[in-house]
């Protein structure tokens, strides 16, 4: 049953952006892009950290969980409510699972017409998790996934319509990527070793499951045929642990660990060359940004990499937790200035062309304008 019309939909974003974890920050860029004649975007912000990196164009409330524990949530809970109903919030967009929850039953309770919750990767459904996400997607309207992957995952696990699952790509800001500085100079003021080929891998060092191991094991076996130097950005509980693994290797004086970094397109500039030999992604926004600062990448086949990098035509595909795969591809691209180059430059179109963030932009406004037509029979005199 369609409700009255609505001239501008009031639209709540519910995110925790960070520049480590940029999932939500591509979120937030997106919704800065919604037309402003059909939404009225507010960005709920769950820590107290966040407000920096906010566009100032959108308001924001900002809820200062600070510690997430079941207290905050709770307070979380009943304070959503009252901005709900307080906003007039037509639509509300959630981006991850544990908030995701609250957010929907409160909701459900304040009887927000439209309900979208938006999917990065491969949540390790448990049994309690299941239900949950099954009795909540009932009063989800639309679940947002960022490949075909982390969709079916969605699909399988929660027993979610497929018809109310949406894949929707991630976006970057393509121009960024093409504005770097002088690889000469990056890699001078790096202090890395001249002439020896720089890899890289952008990642959060919480755990191994981005492939750190198996690139300082790639590494080595190559030190007789093809030696390199390689940078490690991101910032982790265990970057302590890899820092003595790769110490262990020998590898110490051409591993070079620089934490969480702001200069990421300098820092893409200087490599030769982008590996990401992850066990799990759904679409990794660090493998988008080397692929627009046009490098040559080589990433694992698992989740939505191969839906994004098409294998030996804009960057090469390995199998998981194969160390000897990633040395045979870092030698051939490292071999081959000349193909190393054309992969890239393909990676920058395609990513230019598929995922921008305009283009996310686009994409949410026409979901937006198609469940609102859904809901509310699209424009008119209203609220």
């Amino acid at each position: 049953m369609k409700m009255d019309r609505v001239e501008k939909l009031n639209v709540l974003f519910i995110v925790r952006p960070s520049r480590e974890a940029g999932a939500d920050l591509v979120l937030v860029e997106a919704a800065a892009r919604l037309n402003k004649e059909r939404f009225r975007v507010i960005l709920g912000l769950l820590t107290p950290d966040e407000e920096h990196l906010m566009p100032a164009t959108l308001p924001t409330l900002n809820f200062n969980l600070g510690h997430l524990h079941g207290l905050a949530w709770l307070r979380f809970f009943f304070r959503l409510c009252r901005e709900l109903l307080r906003n007039k919030i037509h639509l509300i967009h959630v981006n991850s699972y544990i908030p995701g929850n609250y957010v929907r039953l409160a909701a459900i309770l304040m009887r927000v017409p439209l309900v979208v919750d938006h999917w990065h990767g491969f949540t390790r459904f448990t049994f309690k998790r299941r239900v949950i996400c099954r009795l909540l997607g009932r009063y989800t309207d639309l679940s947002l996934a960022v490949s075909q992957g982390v969709a079916a995952h969605l699909i399988n696990n929660c027993r979610l319509e497929p018809a109310r699952v949406r894949v929707v790509p991630n976006g970057i800001d393509w121009a960024r990527f093409q504005e770097a500085r002088p690889k000469k100079l990056v890699r001078r003021e790096l202090g890395l070793i001249p002439d020896l080929p720089v890899v890289g891998l952008v990642g959060r060092l919480e755990h191994w499951g981005k492939g750190h191991q198996e690139l300082f094991a790639a590494m080595q076996l190559l030190d007789q045929e093809r030696p390199c130097q390689a940078l490690i950005v991101g910032g982790g509980r265990r970057r302590g642990d890899m820092e003595q693994l790769a110490a262990k290797l020998g590898l110490t004086p051409r591993v070079r660990f620089l934490g969480v970094r702001k200069d990421i397109p300098d820092l893409l500039a200087a490599m030769d060359v982008f590996v990401l030999p992850s066990y799990s992604e759904g679409v990794s926004l660090a493998l988008l940004e080397a692929m627009a600062a046009g490098l040559p990448v080589i990433a694992s086949n698992v989740g939505g990499l191969p839906e994004v990098v098409r294998h030996e035509e804009n960057g090469l595909l390995i199998p998981v937790g194969d160390p000897a795969a990633l040395a045979q591809g870092l030698a051939r691209v490292l071999a081959d200035p000349a193909w190393a180059k054309t992969l890239g430059a393909n990676a920058r179109q395609h990513i230019r062309s598929h995922y921008s963030l305009d283009r996310l932009g686009q994409t949410l406004n026409a979901v937006y304008e198609e469940l609102a037509e859904k809901k509310f029979g699209g424009g008119g005199q209203g609220s």
